[in-house]
């Protein structure tokens, strides 16, 4: 019972010892436990495929660092990206990027005017979804950042989904820059990113401080009544 994080739960020890062995069956531990464990497996699993791709593209890890440092971009999309563009020099500019990615608006003419119609959806659909997704993320978070501003104000403007194509496209030209540069992204109205750490479950004993920590684990509150 000392093991467990928590002094509130170690000031009633005796009280939960007692709710434990009479409210949830020694069964009902197991399987909440085995639940856990196949989630905490999964975790791992996705770990070891994340290693995998940083093994793979250990060549680009400059450029993996510079697009990592962008806001919403994590491993798997920064490295689809990367590995989708190829060389950032083949394009002259972040315009021509934009155009192989179908980011760009199409273009139509109606009476002697030129009209902006919805974008091309050229090139390879992974880079525009990853783009996209990334796009998302920014505007998930709770933290107003510059891209999130810039989001926010061709909301208020045009909507919601030609905002998220307009954040998608400057995403992509930001990453054009710095990728050409060598320069991490900087903003200053971010924070030092959170650092998310996911253990596993690693005794196969069933004790009664065992079965404690895995409802806890679980959500299951505790307390005295």
């Amino acid at each position: 019972m000392e093991s467990i994080p928590s002094r509130q739960v170690r000031a009633i020890k005796e009280e939960i010892r007692g709710i434990i062995q009479s409210n949830l069956s020694p069964t009902q531990i197991f399987l909440i436990r085995s639940h856990l464990d196949v989630i905490d497996d999964i975790t791992k699993r996705i770990a070891e495929i994340d290693s995998k791709i940083s093994d793979l593209i250990i060549s680009r890890s400059e450029d993996m660092r510079i697009a990592s440092s962008m806001p919403g971009m994590g491993i798997i999309s920064a490295s689809t990206i990367l590995a989708e563009i190829g060389d950032f020099r083949d394009f002259s500019s972040p315009d021509k990027l934009a155009a192989y990615c179908g980011l760009v608006p199409s273009v139509y003419q109606s009476a002697g005017k030129l009209i902006n119609g919805h974008i091309t959806k050229h090139g390879s659909p992974h880079i525009r979804a990853m783009i996209i997704e990334v796009a998302h993320a920014i505007i998930r978070t709770k933290r107003n950042s510059k891209l999130k501003k810039f989001f926010l104000r061709i909301k208020a403007r045009r909507g919601t989904k030609i905002g998220l194509v307009a954040l998608a496209r400057k995403v992509l030209c930001i990453l054009y820059h710095l990728i050409i540069s060598q320069e991490t992204y900087q903003d200053d109205s971010l924070g030092k990113p959170r650092s998310i750490k996911c253990s596993s479950v690693q005794s196969t004993s069933m004790s009664l401080d065992d079965m404690i920590r895995t409802i806890i684990k679980a959500g299951y509150e505790v307390r005295k009544n």
